[in-house]
């Protein structure tokens, strides 16, 4: 796979290119049984999202009209009727999209976890199953914490429905910042680097994330396409935290991999010292 591992330029173009570029890295040799897991949550998630995204806003869009508007005014509906329309399927796939990424968490680190080792070629750090175990609570609560985060833009873009062009842009201004966050965020926290890190290094880095993120917001639309879309956008994330977003914290992720590693050499040692033991007390037998 052609994707060498060099330090990127924070432009549009990159931020364009990483997209892509994690489309290509999903079919790489050895990604696909991290990919299974994922895709089948996202598959079932996304068709009880949009299920009731559709049946919420059949259902309550003619009511909230029919409820709020005088009889001299009703003529009205035909213009609301599509803005409101619009409103309760996007906050229904906002939540649904967030609650895929919650009960994900655990596989897509996992996911961006292999596709660093790929890109950086070196292997996965060797943390122990128990400690993964142990970090799950976390991961949970840090997509937890990135939904609120997100609460903000979520009742901002609910007003802006209502503006013309403006509006709009600044929906997908919003979507588009909110989901490179997302997708960038498994590299940062597979390193060990807080929450507040990790925004702090986004701010510094707008337009590639920004460019990434629209990506992944426009691609979100498509039907079908979207169902495979959240692991290709965590590969490209990653692509996107490899190339520019790492050098930023180089030194805190050099200081973790270090002390995986002592830890790693520290459980061998306890293990050589066990073997040892278990071959002195066998001799004496």
């Amino acid at each position: 796979m052609n994707i060498n591992y060099e330090h990127g330029n924070d432009t549009v173009y990159n931020g364009i290119k990483y997209f892509f570029q994690g489309l290509r890295l999903c079919i790489h040799k050895g990604m696909k049984r991290y990919m299974l897991v994922p895709i089948i949550i996202n598959i079932f998630i996304i068709i009880i999202g949009c299920y009731a995204s559709i049946s919420w806003a059949c259902n309550y869009t003619g009511e909230l009209i029919a409820g709020s508007l005088p009889e001299w005014l009703f003529w009205i509906k035909y213009l609301v009727f599509p803005i409101i329309f619009a409103a309760i399927i996007l906050i229904t796939l906002y939540l649904f999209t967030t609650i895929t990424l919650i009960v994900g968490a655990p596989f897509y680190s996992l996911l961006s976890e292999k596709a660093e080792s790929i890109l950086i070629n070196e292997p996965t750090p060797d943390v122990p199953v128990s400690q993964t175990i142990r970090e799950t609570p976390a991961m949970v609560g840090r997509e937890l914490a990135k939904l609120i985060y997100r609460l903000p833009f979520i009742i901002l873009n609910l007003f802006m429905l209502f503006i013309p062009i403006i509006g709009q842009v600044v929906i997908i201004y919003t979507g588009s910042w909110c989901y490179a966050l997302d997708f960038t965020s498994y590299g940062f926290e597979n390193n060990h680097i807080s929450l507040k890190k990790t925004f702090a290094v986004a701010n510094n880095h707008k337009r590639v994330l920004l460019a990434f993120g629209c990506c992944v917001w426009l691609a979100m639309l498509i039907p079908f396409l979207n169902l495979l879309m959240v692991p290709a956008a965590v590969c490209g994330g990653t692509i996107l935290w490899v190339k520019v977003l790492r050098q930023d914290v180089m030194q805190e992720v050099t200081e973790y991999r270090n002390k995986v590693l002592a830890m790693k050499e520290s459980d061998n040692d306890m293990n050589s010292e066990s073997t040892d033991i278990q071959k002195t007390e066998y001799s004496k037998l």
